[in-house]
């Protein structure tokens, strides 16, 4: 590997593809393992997440009633009415309580699917190299194999949430910035006032051009999981050799995570779309249990489609945890004799 450019295989295609290639071969021939880890997954994001948005409903109940009270109220003496009105403090209270929690659940749902997917990548490599069958990887066998690394791998998660909040806040920061006029000469666009030159460049492009750059750090981060599955290091070491073997194919690197993603999110657009008739369902049964309450019912469908997506969005990301588990057999492959140790630091 030379630079940050495409890496040619001797048999002429681009190692990037091949990658991609070998992880689809692994998830059909190990599907037991792969997607069984993902139903768990599924499973327990149906279970602790519901309960935590069950538990926020049940904490938020009389907020909700007294919503649909002072409606009716406003209503029938002809009065103005905003939503919420006396209510949205207390529900953004329990807004920020549900969320860290729900962010929890999913660093430790990833966590699992990445160390999963690393075990998985593993056996097969090993079962192809021993060139005997010693039968696919059970989801006990995958579980007892994965319990030693989760605890890292939680930590891995956790120090990447740190790394995506730079670039993210940051990117906030200079359009939270351009809205308070703080930039000189930069002016949010209105009405009568169209875009100028300056805001394209500070308010648009500058933000896309800061959360692109955070999604190439990820990337170099990406296979920080399976380093630490393979090598048994600490959470930070892990990433730092992640950095080093990304850091000659950071184009392959990126490339083959953007797909990732791209993938990802089109799964759950269509699962959020699926989520649609879900909340259909499940409003027609709010209305009845709460006397055509619309306001415990409204924020029910909304929320609806977004959590059918989540807890079916595991069946598409354990495959791209063997992904970037292959990516890292390859990257660590390649390196060959130059390899560099675990603790060794970034360069």
């Amino acid at each position: 590997m030379t630079g940050g450019g495409p890496v040619i295989r001797a048999d002429g295609r681009p190692a990037g593809r091949v990658v991609v290639a070998e992880a689809l071969r692994i998830s059909g021939r190990e599907r037991r393992a792969v997607f069984g880890s993902a139903v768990l997954a599924g499973a327990a994001a149906l279970l602790v997440g519901g309960g935590i948005v069950a538990g926020a409903f049940a904490a938020s109940w009389g907020l909700f009633l007294e919503a649909g009270r002072a409606a009716e109220r406003s209503i029938a003496y002809e009065e103005s009415y905003v939503a919420y009105a006396d209510q949205w403090d207390d529900l953004v209270k329990v807004a920020c309580c549900v969320y860290p929690l729900l962010l929890i659940v999913a660093l430790v749902l990833m966590a699992w699917l990445l160390t999963a997917q690393a075990v998985t990548v593993a056996h097969a490599r090993a079962r192809a190299a021993a060139g005997t069958d010693p039968g696919a990887l059970t989801l006990r066998a995958l579980w007892r194999r994965s319990r030693p690394h989760l605890g890292a791998a939680l930590r891995v998660q956790l120090l990447t949430l740190v790394c995506a909040l730079v670039p993210g806040l940051a990117g906030l920061l200079v359009l939270a910035a351009v809205a308070m006029e703080l930039v000189p000469g930069v002016v949010w666009p209105t009405y009568h006032d169209p875009a100028t030159v300056r805001f394209i460049l500070v308010g648009r492009i500058l933000p896309v051009v800061i959360w692109g750059l955070g999604l190439v750090l990820l990337a170099r981060l990406a296979p920080a999981t399976a380093v630490r599955v393979a090598d048994t290091c600490s959470a930070t070491a892990a990433m730092r050799r992640s950095w080093t073997l990304t850091r000659t194919a950071r184009l392959r690197t990126t490339a083959i995570c953007l797909l990732g993603t791209g993938a990802v999110a089109a799964a759950f657009a269509v699962l959020k779309w699926l989520g649609t008739y879900v909340a259909h369902g499940a409003g027609l049964l709010m209305l009845a249990a709460t006397g055509d309450n619309v306001w415990v019912t409204g924020v029910l469908v909304l929320i609806t489609p977004v959590a059918v997506a989540l807890v079916l969005l595991p069946l598409v990301l354990a495959p791209t945890g063997v992904v970037l588990a292959c990516l890292r057999e390859r990257l660590d492959g390649s390196a060959g004799d130059a390899r560099v140790p675990s603790g060794a630091p970034i360069g």
